[in-house]
């Protein structure tokens, strides 16, 4: 459920008491002492550690991820992903691998996706237009072409990260600051259950934020319930070289991708 803040303005109106007009035209006033004002301990501020995040644990995950997507959106980096499907006994049901590419404001954005014995994908994205090359195991590949009218660049609308961050707030997680070669950095943790469609089940969370609010890496373990064979799913996400990533060249196949199909609507 995405955290929504609610802010409530309320008015104070004060009334005050009418005479009461008996016999004679005499006037009757009832009068209430004012309430004597005791002193309060002020609340101990909690500290603003960055955007959506304070020292308790996440306040307002839609804020956190919009500092980390506005890090991004000027920005050359890169993103190594590892997905890996885990049976009740430990054994690894599934792997998957993928980097992501993305050169500076203007060039283009690769991403090439390996799965464990299943399809290839590499998806290359430039102006506006994404294309799609998937790739089975015996050698058959089909291509998809989507035109995005956001003004977005593809990588960085955080649509992902918002999804899993949606459920975790400050009553369950937690927050560690750590070091890391001279920066602070804010090791958040999290757990809490989600109790809706293919997404029911436990769900844990690790990642290092900076004071931007930018997101270094998370992962993130979730209870499959939707699949038999699998127990749970351990993602993990890391970014690098943030405005140090060179613009990667577009795929060969590509011009092949243009000639053989027509666009459809993106977001």
């Amino acid at each position: 459920m995405r955290l929504r803040v609610l802010l409530v303005a309320t008015l104070v109106v004060l009334a005050g008491c009418s005479g009461v007009f008996g016999e004679g035209g005499q006037t009757t006033e009832t009068v209430t002492p004012a309430a004597v004002p005791t002193d309060e301990p002020t609340p101990t501020p909690v500290p603003q550690l960055a955007p959506g995040l304070t020292g308790e644990g996440i306040e307002n995950p839609s804020v956190l991820v919009g500092a980390h997507t506005s890090v991004l959106r000027n920005k050359s980096f890169t993103i190594q992903s590892n997905s890996t499907g885990m049976a009740s006994n430990g054994s690894v049901i599934d792997q998957s691998a993928g980097t992501l590419r993305a050169g500076p404001p203007g060039e283009g954005v690769h991403l090439v996706s390996k799965g464990n014995g299943t399809a290839t994908y590499s998806i290359w994205s430039k102006d506006g237009r994404t294309f799609q090359n998937r790739t089975v195991p015996n050698g058959t590949t089909t291509y998809r072409r989507s035109e995005v009218h956001s003004g977005g660049r593809y990588g960085t609308n955080g649509v992902g990260l918002r999804s899993l961050l949606e459920p975790f707030l400050i009553a369950n997680t937690s927050v560690t600051e750590r070091e890391r070669n001279g920066t602070t950095l804010y090791l958040v943790r999290g757990s809490t259950r989600i109790d809706e469609g293919y997404r029911r089940g436990n769900v844990s969370l690790r990642m290092l934020v900076d004071s931007r609010g930018f997101i270094h890496s998370y992962r993130a373990v979730r209870e499959a319930t939707f699949n038999e064979d699998l127990s749970r799913i351990i993602s993990e996400n890391r970014y690098s070289k943030i405005g140090a990533t060179d613009a990667p060249e577009r795929p060969s196949w590509v011009a092949t991708a243009k000639n053989r199909i027509t666009p459809t609507a993106g977001s």
